[in-house]
């Protein structure tokens, strides 16, 4: 007969078989005991906690010939087909294959038929969140008012996904995690019952791995019992496993402690080597001073005595850790955890993580005020300038009041405004091009280039959006005014428009454009309109020849009896 592996040979077959649920099993015993059975039982928790299992019972114990004190007696011929799976009443349906409307219509068509084998027809649907939203509208009558000879028992490890709706109309069993404990009991008389030796730590170990479900407890130890020759070790189950002894942990914490970075990295290396995976790696080092941590904070915690193996390295370790230091370490390895989902060099991510570790934490602490006060003489410095400037202050304002000094007009004090050059928008929100260059541009002008290249403005542009229409559209709003110096002054309104055509890759592609359409490099100067208008104003002032310095005798003469009547001779 072919292997049967260990969490299906050890399947629980009646409510007492179910560990760490007795909250559960004990409300549906009674239930049973007392005929108060519901149309709808909903089991949600952690995987390998026992829903389904506990709905195979169920079933076995509502159909059962000869119950006992609300168990199934597993002795009868109904218990034992539907503990062979031959009994048609009593349906499986996995909804994460089977997640779509037409399954769900196809029960709901077959439900009103009576049972054929038993007295109670069961359907166990196990994953029930996977179901689609049309799939749990087309269950919700059926769910509300099934007939008398129809049990549904949903199982989910993901409740939250399932609509108010459904859960509003079954009795709902949240199973919880096994205890640690208890799994390590359970393992134990599993390996009596198989004629196993293991040792009790790995026992812990395998529990510890498991994080609360027998499923997995079972599948490692029965992984555990084909690796192993004549005994299974703790050093047997991190092969398996790729997890690392507490005792390296506790060495490696010591030349952390020590900051002694090369033996780390030495330490690190002989994980790898061993083929160890870099985030399982971190993970179980984050849990390690996790534990110290709660064991210098609660060291009567049931979970710290239950998890840790607390030898004498590691209460040796943990005197030499702070509160402030474990803090940060489980920081820093928290936040590394997190960027080894992205990164794609996780070794060097868990180096780097290391050799953080190994630097001194910041302290808040009275050394560090101490040693920060030579930083804080800028600021007294600072407090005694601003007591002078006051001390000055209130003397001039005693000075003012008593009027030994006068107070400034308003005229006086505006003057020195008025002698401040006013700023032009061009000055706030310029381009990047030089205005010397576009200056030589405008006092060079060539009115026959500046003719040829707004003519040819519409084919320079449709060559660039042959490139790139992305090109095309950052030059588009531009307007060519003047040609000279071999450059070429384009006009913007948008400052974005002006500063992204001045950018190196845009400019290069339109200086080449331009010389293919006009046969001559040119250079592309882009600025703001107002830039331009000031540039062209300036130039054209200095074109024209300078007014000569009238006299002003001569000009109050003529205001007085006017030009036509003076004559003015040398």
């Amino acid at each position: 007969m072919a292997y049967t592996a260990l969490y299906r040979v050890y399947r629980p077959q009646t409510f007492e078989d179910v560990v760490g649920q007795e909250h559960v099993t004990i409300t549906l015993r009674n239930a049973l005991r007392e005929g108060r059975l519901s149309h709808a039982y909903l089991f949600n928790g952690p995987r390998g906690t026992g829903k389904t299992s506990a709905a195979k019972i169920m079933s076995k114990a509502v159909n059962c010939e000869q119950p006992q004190d609300g168990e199934p007696c597993n002795e009868c011929a109904t218990c034992r087909a539907i503990t062979e799976g031959s009994v048609t009443d009593v349906l499986e349906i996995d909804a994460a294959s089977n997640r779509g409307v037409e399954e769900i219509r196809d029960i709901r068509d077959k439900v009103k038929f009576a049972p054929s084998d038993v007295r109670y027809k069961v359907y166990i649907i196990d994953e029930v969140h996977m179901l689609t939203t049309e799939a749990f509208n087309a269950l919700l009558k059926t769910l509300e008012e099934p007939p008398s000879h129809v049990l549904f028992i949903l199982a989910t490890t993901e409740p939250h996904k399932l609509p108010a709706t459904i859960i509003s109309r079954c009795q709902r069993f949240d199973f919880h995690r096994i205890p640690l404990q208890v799994m390590v009991n359970l393992l134990h008389k599993i390996c009596l019952s198989q004629g196993v030796r293991v040792e009790e730590q790995a026992l812990q170990l395998v529990a510890k791995l498991a994080e609360g479900g027998a499923r997995d407890a079972l599948s490692l130890l029965d992984q555990a019992i084909s690796y192993s020759k004549d005994e299974v070790r703790a050093s047997d189950i991190m092969q398996i496993t790729g997890t690392v002894a507490q005792s390296y942990f506790s060495t490696l914490a010591l030349h952390i402690v020590e900051r002694d970075v090369a033996k780390v990295m030495e330490q690190f290396d002989r994980v790898m080597v061993q083929g160890k995976d870099p985030e399982q790696f971190l993970q179980d080092f984050l849990y390690y001073y996790r534990d110290m941590l709660l064991l210098k904070t609660a060291p009567q915690l049931e979970e710290i005595i239950e998890r840790t193996m607390i030898d004498d390295q590691f209460v040796e370790v943990a005197q030499k850790h702070t509160l402030p230091e474990l803090y940060a370490k489980i920081e820093v390895c928290n936040q590394a955890l997190t960027q080894l989902k992205w990164s794609t060099y996780a070794r060097v991510l868990v180096e780097l993580t290391l050799v953080k570790l190994c630097q001194p934490v910041a302290s808040t602490t009275v050394e560090a005020a101490v040693g920060a006060s030579p930083g804080e003489a800028p600021g007294r410095a600072d407090v005694s300038s601003l007591s002078n400037r006051i001390r000055v202050l209130e003397e001039r304002l005693a000075q003012i009041l008593s009027g030994q000094a006068g107070i400034q007009s308003p005229a006086k004090a505006e003057e020195p405004r008025k002698a401040e050059p006013r700023r032009t928008a061009a000055s706030t929100s310029g381009s990047r091009t030089p205005l010397n260059k576009v200056r030589e541009v405008a006092k060079s002008l060539d009115h026959n280039l500046t003719r040829q290249v707004q003519g040819q403005w519409s084919q320079i542009l449709s060559d660039l959006k042959k490139i790139k229409i992305q090109h095309q559209a950052w030059l588009v709003n531009g307007q060519p005014v003047a040609a000279g110096a071999d450059a070429v002054v384009v006009v913007f309104k948008s400052p974005i428009h002006c500063d992204k055509t001045m950018e190196p890759e845009l400019k290069g592609v339109v200086e080449h454009v331009m010389q293919t359409v006009l046969g001559r490099p040119l250079q592309l100067l882009s600025v703001m309109e107002e830039e331009w208008q000031s540039v062209e104003q300036s130039s054209t002032q200095s074109d024209a020849p300078a007014e000569e310095e009238q006299d002003p005798f001569l000009a109050e003469a003529i205001k007085l009896v006017g030009e036509e009547l003076i004559e003015v001779k040398e």
